[in-house]
């Protein structure tokens, strides 16, 4: 029976150490005529070197590969919603009644088609906005002049039958004629004053677009129309100033004045039967705007009716066009201003305006 034999040995070579393996080779007498010797000069420290190298250099290869795929995701993701982020603006800075820019878009593809029917849509849009401000024009304008008309008639019919009855009288001989007629001719007057009043209002509503705006002072403004009402003992109108400066604002003289003569006019009005007409004007103001608080201890308005006020040819009254709050609401937004109110039945009314400080 034959068996192999070897040798492992450590040798040496100056400071280099390395392992050796030895085998004898015999021949067929079973003699040994020779030795084999196999050097290894690899160790394990070197094999795990070689290891953890490798795995670091494939980690790193990863580590490259998924940043450049996250780069790669969000630069796709940019050019997909940028598109989409552009066509968002633009449709926020769509506003109804305003001429709308198309949006520019050279690509042919499915973002070009959503921009090609946004475009079609805000043309279309344009034309039913301009149809819809032009019908509401000429239905406001109907309506205020079958509210016009309607207040005419009504001073018309005494003045006809007064004009009737004085005619009648004068052909009979009436004794009692210039009696009659002293007492007609009151009434005519009233009438044909009221007849003025309508047609003054109308104008001055009518020619709301001539405005002509320049620097002014708002206390001197407020004072005046404060003098033309401040004349009874049962009206007591106060104003307290807590501005800290000259206040200027740019506004219409004229508007404003008829402005506040119409605020302090409905004030009044609306104290009738109160006893005392209380009406208090506050002033303050910051760096870019003044605040004006009109406060009166009227009737108040009730609530149904709270949001048709400054609306043309709207009135509680029994008589007026009701264009007064209309004028001021379009005056005051001439000025660059604002107007609000707060109201409560019994207790009052408070108007609040703010105009733009120049």
């Amino acid at each position: 029976m034959q068996r192999s034999e070897f040798l492992n040995s450590a040798e040496k070579i100056g400071t280099f150490t390395y392992a050796a393996a030895y085998a004898p080779i015999r021949n067929a007498q079973n003699e040994t005529v020779a030795y084999m010797g196999l050097p290894y000069y690899a160790n394990e420290a070197d094999y795990q070197a070689k290891i953890g190298l490798f795995i670091n250099t494939l980690i790193n290869i990863y580590a490259l590969v998924f940043v450049l795929i996250g780069v790669l995701a969000v630069f796709l993701a940019n050019q997909i919603t940028n598109p989409l982020t552009f066509i968002q603006e633009s449709i926020k800075k769509t506003k109804l009644g305003q001429k709308n820019q198309p949006i520019v878009w050279h690509r042919q593809d499915e973002i070009g088609s959503l921009i090609k029917e946004y475009n079609k849509m805000i043309a279309a849009l344009e034309i039913s906005a301009t149809k819809l401000a032009r019908s509401e024009r000429e239905s406001a304008w109907r309506e205020m002049a079958k509210q016009v008309a309607h207040e005419i008639k009504n001073p018309l019919t005494p003045l006809k039958l007064g004009v009737q009855l004085l005619e009648k009288s004068w052909k009979e001989n009436d004794p009692n004629f210039e009696r009659k007629f002293a007492s007609f001719n009151k009434s005519f007057i009233e009438q044909i004053d009221s007849l003025a009043t309508i047609a003054s209002e109308f104008s001055n509503f009518a020619k709301m677009p001539d405005t002509k705006l320049e620097d002014l002072e708002l206390l001197p403004v407020i004072e005046q129309a404060i003098a033309v009402f401040n004349t009874s003992d049962s009206i007591e109108i106060v104003v307290l100033n807590r501005t800290n400066r000259k206040v200027i604002i740019l506004g219409d003289k004229d508007q404003l004045l008829r402005t506040f003569n119409n605020l302090l006019k409905n004030a009044i009005e609306a104290s009738e039967g109160k006893g005392k007409c209380a009406i208090q004007i506050r002033l303050i103001n910051n760096n870019k705007y003044v605040y004006v608080e009109v406060q009166d201890n009227g009737k108040g308005i009730d609530l149904v009716l709270q949001d048709k006020i400054f609306v043309p040819n709207f009135t509680t009254k029994s008589s007026g066009t009701g264009l007064g709050l209309a004028f001021v609401k379009q005056a005051i937004e001439n000025a660059g201003g604002t107007i609000e109110f707060t109201s409560e039945i019994n207790q009052g009314t408070t108007f609040y305006l703010s105009f733009p400080i120049i």
